[in-house]
């Protein structure tokens, strides 16, 4: 079973990172009966994710390049040895009310007080090898800063990029026991969390304000790390 591990990160003028893990919902690609499939959930419990929602799907090999891959529904056939899996997502608009979120547009949701657009970014990672490491250009990522696998008991460097750019003092926080314990990174949105054994996950949240745009007022982006270690 994944274990679950999400980034929190403080507010700046222009962006504001979710309070809580509790608020997003994460997409990505996870290996199983011999290809992969596409996965929706948080928390750690999976839900039902839909092929209507799946914007992309990628393969990148070991040299940095794309594979020729085939979608089916879910599943996601791949020709060749894939390094890393990417994976944008649209959650589709999501509209708040006086009677709890609802889906659907603010515009077209009677009562609607505000409303998001939720996009979802996954990459996981197959082989750990020099594409670990390097950003992939998601919107908002997750980089591994070590160029060799983690190994159990270790401390994974990570850096957050919204846009390219480091998320200064995006918190990370992850379950141990049963409870929840953070780090914080730094302003150049390095910090470093906990390797356990099996297969983990890494998420991190960010909100921005939507101008001009009658469906929502603000962009709700969370973007997913998956990793093994031994």
């Amino acid at each position: 079973m994944l274990r679950p591990i999400h980034i929190r990160g403080a507010a700046t003028v222009l962006l504001t990172l979710a309070a809580s893990g509790a608020f997003a919902h994460d997409a990505w690609i996870e290996p199983g009966g011999g290809g992969f499939a596409v996965v929706f959930g948080h928390d750690g419990k999976l839900e039902t994710a839909l092929a209507s929602k799946v914007l992309k799907a990628q393969a990148i090999d070991a040299a940095g390049q794309a594979l020729p891959l085939r979608q089916a529904g879910l599943k996601v056939e791949v020709q060749g040895k894939p390094s890393l899996l990417l994976l944008h997502y649209d959650n589709g608009f999501w509209s708040r009310t006086p009677d709890g979120t609802k889906s659907g547009p603010m515009n077209e949701v009677p009562g609607a007080l505000g409303g998001s657009h939720a996009l979802k970014y996954g990459k996981t990672v197959q082989v750990w090898d020099a594409q670990a490491s390097r950003p992939q250009g998601l919107p908002v990522e997750i980089v591994p800063q070590a160029t060799q696998a983690p190994t159990v008991g270790s401390q994974l460097p990570v850096q957050v990029l919204w846009d390219g750019q480091p998320l200064a003092g995006a918190v990370l926080s992850w379950q141990e026991g049963g409870q929840d314990k953070d780090t914080k990174a730094d302003a150049q949105g390095r910090a470093s969390v906990p390797v356990a054994k099996g297969r983990q996950m890494v998420s991190v949240s960010a909100r921005r304000p939507l101008a001009n745009d009658a469906r929502a007022d603000t962009l709700s982006v969370s973007s997913a790390l998956v990793f093994e270690a031994h």
